[in-house]
């Protein structure tokens, strides 16, 4: 349940419990008391919901991460930028300054199995302190998904392709294609997600 629902809940039963209590025998100057009282909790109640907005903006800024926001020219859906303190996951995901990042256009082999382990020893090579990654606002399994760069600037979503640890995922993203190894297709099968339909 989010902030937004447990707030208009406590709204609705304040102002049940309110409308209860005044039409007992409500006078006028009672019940144009009564409508103040809810305009002004109304107020209250939208300016704390945009403060709250921007609370955690605010503390993960203050805390060694660095938050952006913009407006992608095409779609005009907010996204982010974050940087911060990295660590590896798997072969196509990190952790960036506590935020879990899906990287869009890789597809690596599952850890477990040697395409896998291969692909996160690789990424671990190529993070090696802090990411910035642009979030694209899709979500997958919990995880954000985004383009990560190195702080010298190397794309690492490209870099894992290009080194032939993991392939690329043209459903999701074609740019990454041209850098597939012919060495990593012949080793591992494109998952079916990947797979352009």
């Amino acid at each position: 349940m989010d902030i937004y629902t447990v707030i208009f809940a406590a709204l609705a039963i304040f102002i049940c419990l309110r409308l209860r209590s005044v039409l007992g025998q409500p006078s006028e100057r009672q019940y144009s008391a009564f409508l103040n009282r809810v305009s002004v909790i109304a107020v209250l109640l939208a300016v704390l919901l945009i403060v709250v907005g921007e609370v955690p903006a605010w503390v993960k800024a203050h805390h060694g991460v660095v938050i952006t926001r913009f407006q992608d020219r095409n779609t005009n859906a907010p996204k982010t930028t974050i940087s911060g303190p990295a660590r590896v996951v798997d072969g196509d995901t990190v952790a960036v300054a506590g935020t879990t990042v899906r990287l869009k256009g890789v597809d690596a082999a599952e850890l477990g199995t040697a395409r896998g382990e291969n692909a996160r020893r690789a990424m671990v090579a190529l993070v090696t302190g802090t990411l910035t990654c642009r979030l694209t606002g899709e979500k997958t399994y919990g995880r954000e998904v985004g383009y990560c760069t190195t702080a010298e600037g190397t794309d690492i979503n490209r870099a894992i392709i290009a080194q032939g640890a993991a392939l690329a995922c043209p459903r999701y993203d074609t740019r990454y294609l041209p850098f597939e190894q012919e060495a990593a297709l012949a080793a591992q099968p494109r998952s079916f997600y990947c797979i352009e339909r």
